[in-house]
C-alpha cells in the first residue's frame, strides 16, 4: 500500500500566491498583457470575419459579430457596423483574409512571448531556451491559441436561429437546438481549460513533469475568469455610465478593463501552481526557501 505524501498547507498556499500576486508586479504585468491582447484582437477579428465572409456567411457573420459587441457597448457596434458590412461583402475578402491572418500571428505572437516571460516572473526562473527553439515554440503556440480562439468564437456565435437552421439542415429541428443550447456551454469551458492548460504548459521556461489538462491553478483562473466575466456583464448592463461620461470611446475602455482582469486571472491562477510546487518542496526539505528549485 502506497503512503499518501504529506498533506499541504492550503492556508500557506492561498497566502503565498496572493502576496506574490502583488510581489511579481502582477497588476503592472497584466497590464503589459492587456496592450498586447488589444493589439491582435483586431486583426484576429477581422480574419474571422473575412473567413465566414469567403464562405458566404456575410449576413450571418455580421448580426452575430454586432450582437457580441453590442453587449458590451452599443456605440461601439454602430461604430464597427460599417466596417464589418464593407468587410462580409467586399470582392477582396480573400486578400484581406490573409493579410488579417498574417497580422494576428504577428501581433497574437508578441502576447505569447509576453505571458512567458510574465510566467518566468511568477516562477523566478529567468529565459535561458536559445531563440532556434523558442521562436518556432512560441509560433505553434500562437497557432493552437488563435485556433482555440476561433473555435469559442464560433460557440458564441452558432446560437439562436444559426443553430436552429443547421439543425433542420441535418433533420433535427428544434432538438438540436435544445441539445446545442445544453451542450455548447460544457464545450465551451472545455476551450478555454485547454488552452488555459497549454499557456501554463508551454510558455514558462519551467520543465513539467507532465502535460496536465486541470491543475489547481488553472482551475483557480477559469473560476475567477467566469465570475469577473458575470460581475462586469452584470455592472455594465446596471449601474455603469461609462457611455455618458467617455462617449463612443467607453465601449475601448470598458474592454480593456475586461481584458485586463482576464489576464491578472491567469497569472494568480499561475502563481498558485508555483506556490504549490514551492510547499511541495517544503514538504520534502525541512530547509525550505523562497527560490523554487526546478529541474
Amino acid at each position: 500500500m502506497r503512503r499518501a505524501g504529506p498533506r499541504l498547507n492550503r492556508v500557506r498556499i492561498v497566502k503565498g500566491a496572493l502576496r506574490r500576486l502583488l510581489d511579481d508586479e502582477c497588476l503592472d504585468r497584466a497590464a503589459g498583457l492587456s496592450f498586447y491582447a488589444l493589439l491582435s484582437a483586431a486583426p484576429a477579428i477581422l480574419a474571422m470575419v473575412s473567413l465566414l465572409g469567403v464562405v458566404g456567411e456575410a449576413e450571418s457573420t455580421t448580426k452575430a459579430v454586432l450582437s457580441l459587441v453590442h453587449g458590451v457597448s452599443a456605440e461601439a457596434a454602430t461604430a464597427i457596423r460599417p466596417l464589418i458590412v464593407e468587410l462580409t461583402e467586399s470582392s477582396s475578402a480573400g486578400v484581406t483574409l490573409i493579410g488579417s491572418l498574417l497580422l494576428a500571428i504577428w501581433s497574437s505572437s508578441k502576447y505569447i512571448g509576453a505571458l512567458g516571460r510574465a510566467l518566468n516572473a511568477v516562477y523566478r526562473v529567468e529565459e535561458t531556451r536559445p531563440y532556434w527553439k523558442f521562436k518556432p515554440l512560441v509560433l505553434l503556440m500562437t497557432v493552437v491559441t488563435l485556433l482555440v480562439l476561433a473555435a469559442l468564437g464560433l460557440l458564441l456565435v452558432l446560437s439562436g436561429p444559426i443553430a436552429e437552421t443547421l439543425g433542420e439542415l441535418i433533420g433535427m429541428g428544434a432538438t438540436a437546438l435544445l441539445i446545442w443550447n445544453v451542450v455548447r456551454w460544457r464545450v465551451f469551458v472545455f476551450f478555454v481549460m485547454l488552452l488555459i492548460a497549454l499557456l501554463y504548459y508551454v510558455t514558462p521556461n519551467v520543465r513539467q513533469p507532465t502535460f496536465r489538462w486541470v491543475s489547481l491553478g488553472a482551475f483557480v483562473a477559469l473560476l475567477v475568469l467566469l465570475a469577473v466575466s458575470a460581475c462586469f456583464v452584470l455592472y455594465i448592463n446596471n449601474f455603469s455610465s461609462y457611455n455618458v461620461t467617455y462617449g463612443s470611446i467607453g465601449g475601448v475602455i470598458v474592454g480593456l478593463a475586461w481584458i485586463w482582469m482576464v489576464n491578472l486571472s491567469l497569472l494568480l491562477g499561475a502563481e498558485f501552481d508555483a506556490e504549490i510546487e514551492r510547499e511541495r518542496q517544503r514538504q520534502s526539505d525541512g530547509a525550505a526557501d523562497e527560490r523554487l528549485r526546478l529541474p
